[in-house]
C-alpha cells in the first residue's frame, strides 16, 4: 500500500477526498435512534371477545393460541397475557429466522386454531413484535374549542389515523380521550312484560330490520343494473318506528317499549391537554423504522393533513378552529443522547490532538496525524450505512471508544519516517523506509483491537442486539486507522517534502515541514 502512494503521492489526497465524500454523503442516510435495530424475529398474536372474564380468556383461548401457533419451526420462548375481553401471545424466534417466515406460520396456525375457540371470538390479529417499540415515540392530538369530544373521537379515529398510517413507518393502532359515538335501545322493563316481549326480541327486530344487502342484477334491454336491499334507518325517528312485534294487529314499535338515542359509549378514558378535554393518538414505530424519521415527517405533514380535513369536513361546527399538534415528543431525548455522544467523539478527537501537538512539537505533524482521526470515522459510517446498521448509542460509542486507539499506528509511523527523514534520506524513500520498518508491528497491534471487539459479533440474545453494532463500529475505524497510517501518513509527508522542495527552489524557506 505504502509503495501505492508513493508511486503517485496525490493518490493519498484523492483517497481521503473520496472518503470525506462518501462519508458526509452516507451520513445523513443512515437512520438514527437511541438503540440498534432489534432484528431477533418476533410475531404478536392479540385476540378478543369482548366482555369475556380473564379467566375465560386465558383457559380457552389464550392457551389453544399458544399451543397451536408453538408448533412454528425456530420457535425459541412464548410469553402470554390475558384481560378482559383480550389475551396477547408473544412468539419470539431463534435468531436467523425469517421475519416474513415467522409471521407467515403463526398466521397460519392461528387461524387454522380458530375452528376450536368458543363461537364469537373475533380472528386473531397477527403481527411482527418489535420490544424496543413498546412505547410510543409521541402523541398526535386532535383539538378544537368548537368541537365536543365525540366529534374529535370521529375525526381522530376514521381519517386522521388513516392518514397518519401512510406515512412509512407509523403505526397509529387506537385513540385515546374523546367519546366513541354509539346507537342505543333505552328499554323499560315493565312495557316489555306488559307485550310478552325480551331484549332479545329488540335486537333480533333490530337487526332484521338495518340490513344492506346487494339483491343480484337486472337487465332492461342493453342496461344492466345492479340492485341493492336497502333498508338501513337514516334517522331516529325511523329506528323508534321499527316494528317489533304485532299483537292483535296492532304493530308494537319500538317507541312503545322505550327510546333510541344516538348518544356515546360509557367512556373508559379521559384526556386533557392544558386542561382541556382532548383526544390524541399514540404513535409508534414499525420493526426497523427510525424514530427520528418518523416524528420529523409526521411534524412536517400535519400542516398538509389539517388543510385536508378543514376541506373535507367544511361546514361542520367547529372545524375552522381544528388544531392538529404533537405531544410527548420522545426523539428529543434521543437527538440529545446522540448529540452527546457526537460532542464527546468530537472532544476527544480534540484532546488527542493536543496531546499529539504537546509530544510532538510540531503544528503540521499534528494536523497529519489528526487528520486521520475525522477519516477513518468516516469509513466506518460508510462501513455502518452498507452494513445496515444505524447511528445509535451503542455504534457512537464504539467510535468514540475508538478515537483514542486511531492515533496510535499514525504517530508510530509518522514519528519513524521523521527518523528517517533525519538520517539525509530523500522524501519517498524516508517514508517507504519509515512505514516498512513498522507494518508488521502496527499489524499486529491492529489486530490485538480487533480481537478484543469481534468477538461480541458470536454472542447471543439482547447482548448481541446492543453490542454488536458497537464491535462493528470499532472494528471498522480501528482497520480504516490501520490502512490509513500506512497510505495517508507516509503520502502526506512526501507531499510536505516535495512541496517544501518548491519552496526552497522560489527562493522561500519551509518552515519546519515533516
Amino acid at each position: 500500500m505504502t509503495q501505492a502512494v508513493l508511486k503517485n503521492p496525490y493518490l493519498v489526497v484523492v483517497l481521503a477526498l473520496a472518503i470525506a465524500v462518501l462519508g458526509v454523503y452516507t451520513y445523513p442516510k443512515i437512520p438514527k435512534d437511541l438503540l440498534p435495530i432489534f432484528e431477533t424475529p418476533a410475531v404478536q398474536i392479540v385476540t378478543f371477545y369482548p366482555g369475556m372474564p380473564p379467566v375465560v380468556m386465558e383457559k380457552d383461548i389464550m392457551s389453544r393460541m399458544q399451543r397451536w401457533t408453538g408448533q412454528s419451526i425456530g420457535i425459541e420462548h412464548q410469553e402470554a397475557r390475558a384481560m378482559t375481553g383480550v389475551c396477547v401471545v408473544k412468539d419470539f424466534f431463534r435468531e436467523g429466522t425469517d421475519v416474513a417466515t415467522a409471521v407467515s406460520q403463526v398466521s397460519m396456525y392461528a387461524m387454522s386454531d380458530m375452528f376450536y375457540l368458543p363461537p364469537g371470538t373475533i380472528p386473531p390479529m397477527v403481527m411482527p413484535y418489535d420490544p424496543t417499540a413498546s412505547l410510543p415515540l409521541c402523541l398526535v392530538v386532535v383539538s378544537s374549542p368548537g368541537m365536543d369530544e365525540q366529534q374529535l373521537y370521529d375525526i381522530a379515529y376514521y381519517e386522521l389515523r388513516n392518514k397518519l398510517q401512510s406515512i412509512q413507518g407509523v403505526i397509529a393502532p387506537a385513540v385515546f380521550g374523546g367519546k366513541l359515538r354509539r346507537i342505543y335501545a333505552y328499554m323499560e322493563p315493565t312495557r316489555l312484560e306488559a307485550y310478552g316481549l325480551s331484549l332479545i326480541d329488540v335486537q333480533q327486530a333490530l337487526a332484521k330490520y338495518n340490513v344492506l344487502i346487494p339483491a343480484g342484477n337486472m337487465k332492461v334491454g342493453d342496461a344492466d343494473f345492479q340492485m341493492f336491499t336497502n333498508a338501513v334507518p337514516e334517522t331516529i325517528d325511523e329506528l323508534n318506528d321499527t316494528i317489533v312485534k304485532v299483537v292483535g294487529g296492532v304493530p308494537v314499535k319500538i317507541s312503545d317499549l322505550g327510546r333510541v338515542e344516538n348518544t356515546s359509549q360509557i367512556q373508559s378514558n379521559i384526556v386533557r391537554i392544558n386542561g382541556k378535554r382532548q383526544a390524541y393518538i399514540p404513535i409508534y414505530r414499525q420493526p426497523g423504522a427510525n424514530s427520528i424519521s418518523i416524528v420529523e415527517a409526521i411534524e412536517r405533514d400535519l400542516a398538509s393533513i389539517l388543510t385536508n380535513l378543514k376541506t373535507e369536513r367544511a361546514g361542520d361546527q367547529g372545524v375552522d378552529d381544528l388544531v392538529l399538534s404533537v405531544a410527548m415528543d420522545q426523539t428529543g431525548p434521543v437527538k440529545k443522547s446522540i448529540w452527546g455522544l457526537q460532542k464527546a467523539a468530537g472532544l476527544g478527537g480534540l484532546l488527542a490532538g493536543g496531546v499529539v501537538l504537546v509530544f510532538l512539537r510540531d503544528l503540521r505533524s499534528t494536523l497529519i496525524v489528526v487528520l486521520a482521526i475525522p477519516l477513518a470515522i468516516l469509513t466506518a459510517i460508510i462501513g455502518l450505512y452498507f452494513t445496515g446498521d444505524t447511528i445509535n448509542a451503542m455504534t457512537l460509542g464504539g467510535l468514540a471508544l475508538a478515537v483514542g486507539i486511531l492515533v496510535d499506528q499514525s504517530i508510530v509511523v509518522l514519528e519513524n519516517v521523521v527518523r528517517h527523514a533525519g538520517m539525509g534520506k530523500a522524501p519517498a524513500q524516508a517514508a517507504l523506509d519509515g512505514a516498512r520498518e513498522v507494518t508488521v508491528p502496527i499489524f499486529v497491534s491492529t489486530l490485538t483491537f480487533i480481537v478484543v471487539f469481534f468477538p461480541v459479533v458470536f454472542l447471543k440474545g439482547l447482548a448481541s442486539y446492543l453490542f454488536t453494532p458497537l464491535a462493528v463500529a470499532a472494528t471498522i475505524a480501528i482497520f480504516a486507522s490501520y490502512v490509513l497510517s500506512l497510505t495517508l501518513v507516509p503520502g502526506t509527508a512526501v507531499v510536505g517534502r516535495v512541496f517544501a522542495s518548491e519552496l526552497v527552489v522560489a527562493g522561500e524557506t519551509p518552515v519546519n515541514l515533516p
